[in-house]
């Protein structure tokens, strides 16, 4: 079956570039900045420089975010990182409409079933009858793919390689903070200011809060941030100004799975921006939060796991693609 499938990847991957349209067939250069496509319904790619950076949050940060220890301690301790080369960041989270395509031409069976968030239980439920087609709430087809596991991103960049014969994959643990902070060294890109969050990011808001959450949940203010975008569930990819290295999304939207194995802390993490895949594996790593997400969980240096089988309706992923 695994052989099979490789075969008929690598066929998609000889039509894809042979059918190529000259407008699409781009060679990105290292320069900073510079956004690009590889083909026609491709992710759109943003070059992002070399670099350093420190990954992870303060205690003083999650002191003031009033994050509990057992969750804050995933982010410590803080440590240098430093990305020796250019690559290139999905620009957007990957779209429905561009997941959509992966299905079609892979001929791609993405499982039925999706973990439905109980706000009023607070708890998670399996909905066998909700997937990345119907996650639960109106999508366009502009707005992130969610109900996606990792197992499903890995075939999805996969099948985008074989495409365009270029080296996409997720993006590392250590890449994802760096693109993410692109210079910053606050909470979010945009700084400490919670308020500000509805012109940078669509996580839980006012807007959300007032639909879904408890009566007793709208009276705390740790649980949504204080401003209203008018989007209770995904918004369209872009709507949000980006980050300093022109990437949209990084906070809120949707959680993006990275190629990382968890571990509970640091300790032993690698410098070098490489993926830490090293131990059990029995989680994968997702970051940035998601448009259910309060403000403790909106920040760069919050870190999630879930195993790489299971699909969430605030689960999506970005990708990247190697320059040299």
């Amino acid at each position: 079956m695994h052989i099979v499938r490789a075969v008929v990847l690598a066929i998609i991957g000889f039509l894809g570039m042979s059918c190529m349209s000259p407008a699409f067939a781009q060679t990105a250069s290292s320069k900073p900045g510079m956004v690009f496509r590889d083909c026609a319904g491709c992710p759109e790619m943003v070059v992002v420089p070399p670099g350093s950076v420190v990954i992870g949050s303060g205690i003083e940060e999650t002191t003031r975010e009033n994050v509990p220890e057992a969750i804050s301690v995933r982010d410590r301790p803080q440590h240098k990182v430093t990305i020796a080369r250019s690559f290139a960041v999905g620009r957007f989270e990957v779209t429905k409409e561009q997941y959509a395509l992966f299905i079609k031409e892979a001929g791609y069976t993405a499982a039925a079933g999706c973990f439905i968030w109980d706000f009023a239980a607070g708890r998670w439920n399996l909905d066998p009858e909700k997937s990345w087609r119907d996650p639960g709430f109106s999508q366009a087809e502009n707005e992130p793919a969610v109900c996606v596991s990792w197992d499903d991103a890995k075939s999805f960049v996969e099948w985008l390689g074989h495409k365009t014969g270029k080296r996409y994959r997720l993006l590392t643990e250590a890449e994802w903070e760096y693109a993410a902070r692109a210079g910053s060294t606050t909470a979010r890109y945009w700084g400490d200011d919670r308020d500000q969050a509805c012109t940078y990011s669509n996580s839980f808001d006012l807007s959300a809060a007032n639909s879904l959450a408890t009566p007793e949940a709208r009276k705390n203010p740790d649980k949504f941030f204080n401003c209203d975008d008018g989007h209770i569930f995904t918004a369209p990819v872009g709507s949000y100004k980006p980050n300093a290295f022109g990437l949209y999304d990084v906070i809120g939207n949707a959680w993006e799975w990275v190629e990382d194995c968890f571990h509970d802390t640091y300790d032993g993490a690698p410098s070098d921006g490489s993926a830490w895949t090293e131990g059990e594996c029995k989680y994968r790593v997702n970051r940035g939060g998601g448009w259910g997400n309060p403000p403790g969980y909106s920040r760069l240096g919050r870190r999630d796991k879930l195993v790489p089988d299971l699909r969430g309706h605030t689960v999506g992923f970005r990708v990247t693609r190697s320059l040299d």
